[in-house]
Parts: structure tokens; C-alpha cells; sequence
């Protein structure tokens, strides 16, 4: 009897496990598994969206490399009608720089120059030249006409040209045979205080169309009964100048062009 109490009140005997005990650890299990299955759910997402946005890249840049390059904005050329010839004032001339080709297309650059309209020919005559009403003795014309600039630029041309002009009225013959006698006279002064090597050409331009073209004329000048030089300052080579001069002379809303005069006779003489 007393060995059976003594074996119900062992405190070292073995106690049957409490209700729940076992669960624990499963539950435990449970919980770190969602753990890393979210976290794994995450990097995978993180992973997809990367991975998206270099997809998104690559195609980006493959549309930049297959569209064509944008084309440069090229202004369209507008037609220009009239144009002011250059124009500068060498004492007492005024120099209009122009350009033109002949019918071959061969280019050459002059200066077309009007003395002011202080110096103009005597009405009808070949020789004199008035200025400011008073006329000028023959013996000073060419030095009072040629000043020591407008020599200066004779100095370096290529070619001089001594241009005669007669007013509309009268016989068209004896105007235009008025304003070659003219443009001789003017040689005559470029002869005095230019070099001879210089080649010189004399230009009849005839009567000038006065009615016709007067709204060219300013000021400054008159195309009537003017003074009138020139010089070329470039030419191509065979460059024809009676073309090329004439062409220099059109369409600009400043200059008579061609059709402002009755000749265009451009001969050489030295």
C-alpha cells in the first residue's frame, strides 16, 4: 500500500502534455513561411517592374533610331523685283557699285559714275559743263570732273569708260551723234590724268528716255544732261563688257536701266 502512494506522489514521474502545446511550433512555421512568401512576392515584383522599364527603354531608343531625322527648315527663295544699286558719295561723284554677266554667264563688277547734279553739259554742247550756272574753262574741266579720289579709283581699275548721253528732245540722229561726241570728250579728260596702260573705252547711250524713266532719278542726280564715267573693278575672263554692263544696270530702282536709252555702244579706244 505505501509503494503505491509512494508512486502516485513521485514528483519525477512523467506528466501528460497540456492541451495546445503541440500546435506552437506549426504555428510558428506558418507564420515565417507567409513571411518569406511575401517577401519572395515582393523582390518578384520589384524584379518585373525593372525589368519593364528597360523593355521600355529598348523600345524608346529603337524609335529614336527608326525616325528619321527632322529636316533643316530651308527659307524659300522670294522673288526680288526692284533693288537700290549700292551708292556712295567720292567727293563730288557718286558711285554706284553694280554687277552683271553677259549672255554666257561670265560675271564683271563696275562702278557706274554720276558727278551731282551741280556739274551738267551745256544744253547742245560736247565740250562745256556748267556748274552751279557758271561754266567751267576747258582747260580746268577734267581736273574740276576727275577729283583726286575718283583718280584714286581709276588708279586700280581694269578697264575706264568714258559715257556720252543726249537729252530726249531733237533728232534722235543728231542727239545720238551729240552724246558720242560727248563720251570722246570725256575720254579725253580720263586720257589727262589716268595711266595710258589702263584700256579705255568710250559708251554711247544716245538720247535718254526721260518721260519714261524719271522715277529713277532723285536729288542727287540728273540723267538728262549728266557727267557720266564708269570703271570696271573685276571681269572674268572673256567676259563680253557690253553685255555685262548692260546687264549690271537693270532692275534697280536707282539706275536707268537699259532701256532708258536709245544706244548701248561700247567701243574700245585704247
Amino acid at each position: 500500500m505505501t509503494d503505491i502512494l509512494a508512486k502516485n506522489v513521485n514528483p519525477g514521474s512523467a506528466q501528460p502534455p497540456l492541451a495546445g502545446d503541440g500546435e506552437k511550433p506549426k504555428e510558428e512555421k506558418k507564420r515565417r513561411a507567409g513571411i518569406w512568401l511575401w517577401i519572395l512576392a515582393v523582390l518578384l515584383f520589384l524584379a518585373a517592374l525593372v525589368e519593364g522599364a528597360i523593355l521600355y527603354a529598348e523600345r524608346a531608343a529603337k524609335k529614336v533610331e527608326a525616325a528619321p531625322a527632322p529636316q533643316p527648315v530651308v527659307a524659300v527663295p522670294q522673288a526680288v523685283s526692284d533693288k537700290s544699286a549700292p551708292k556712295e558719295r567720292v567727293e563730288n561723284a557718286y558711285f554706284f557699285r553694280i554687277d552683271g554677266k553677259d549672255a554666257e554667264g561670265r560675271s564683271a563688277s563696275f562702278d557706274y559714275i554720276i558727278v551731282t547734279s551741280d556739274y551738267t553739259w551745256v544744253k547742245g554742247s560736247t565740250v562745256e559743263v556748267v556748274s552751279n550756272d557758271v561754266v567751267i574753262p576747258e582747260e580746268e574741266t577734267a581736273d574740276r570732273i576727275i577729283t583726286p579720289k575718283v583718280r584714286e579709283s581709276f588708279a586700280s581699275a581694269l578697264d575706264l569708260i568714258a559715257v556720252g548721253l543726249a537729252s530726249r528732245e531733237g533728232d534722235r540722229d543728231a542727239e545720238e551723234a551729240r552724246a558720242l561726241a560727248r563720251a570722246q570728250t570725256v575720254a579725253g579728260w580720263i586720257s589727262k590724268v589716268t595711266d595710258a596702260s589702263i584700256p579705255l573705252w568710250t559708251l554711247n547711250l544716245g538720247q535718254y528716255d526721260k518721260e519714261a524713266c524719271k522715277a529713277k532719278e532723285d536729288a542727287d542726280s540728273s540723267y538728262e544732261r549728266p557727267v557720266l564715267l564708269a570703271s570696271v573693278r573685276a571681269r572674268a575672263e572673256g567676259v563680253n563688257l557690253t553685255e555685262a554692263f548692260s546687264n549690271a544696270l537693270s532692275g534697280h530702282d536707282n539706275l536707268p536701266s537699259r532701256d532708258c536709252y536709245s544706244q548701248f555702244d561700247l567701243v574700245k579706244i585704247r
